[in-house]
This record gives C-alpha cells, structure tokens and sequence, in this order.
C-alpha cells in the first residue's frame, strides 16, 4: 500500500481471520443474494463463494488489497494505487468494488 494511501486512510475496522460476508445489489439492496466467505490477511482480502454457482461462480469472486477511497469515503477492493483515489467507485461504475467491512458486505451491480 503506498504512503499516501496508508496516510489518510482511517484505521482497519476489521482484524485478519476468516468471516462470512453477505452480497448486495448496489441497484437493489433488498434483494436477497447469497453469503461469501472472506479470509482478511492485514489489507490483503479474498472473497470465495463457497456454495453453488448462482450470483456468483463458485471459487473466488473477488480478490485484492482493501484500501480507503478519499474521494467516496468508503473501503474498496483495489488492484492499482489509483483505487484509493478514483471518484468512481462502488456501484455499478467501472471503479473498484466497495465493502463494507463493519457490517460485512460486499457491493456491486
């Protein structure tokens, strides 16, 4: 994670271990979708679909570096540095995907 990153993102709301993370639409957030399961190593995080191919294949769905976003002040799934700073993020942009790592929940579209 870079320093610039690493400065003004907020402290890690969540340790490293292994939790189950619900999915939600970002579009339609009632809509019931299926659990994860996420193994957080510091800022490294892997999110696997453990159950049958449905929303999602089964394996991994997600993988990537949890970084604070300064620009929609939300934790996301980043692969490039730019990640923490993008104003498109979360949602149905082409940005890196939001998480929510208090409630344990992982956006998209």
């Amino acid at each position: 994670m870079s320093a610039a990153v690493a400065g003004s993102a907020p402290p890690l709301p969540i340790a490293s271990g292994q939790y189950t993370f619900r999915h939600r639409f970002a579009e339609q957030p009632d809509l019931p979708s299926i659990s994860l399961t996420a193994k957080i190593r510091g800022h490294h995080i892997v999110l696997i679909n453990p159950g049958k191919a449905r929303i999602f294949p089964h394996g991994v769905v997600a993988e990537g570096t949890l970084m604070w976003n300064v620009a929609i002040r939300q934790w996301v799934i980043g692969t490039a540095a730019s990640d923490s700073t993008t104003p498109e993020a979360g949602g149905c942009s082409e940005g890196p995907e939001v998480v929510d790592l208090v409630n344990h929940t992982y956006w998209t579209c």
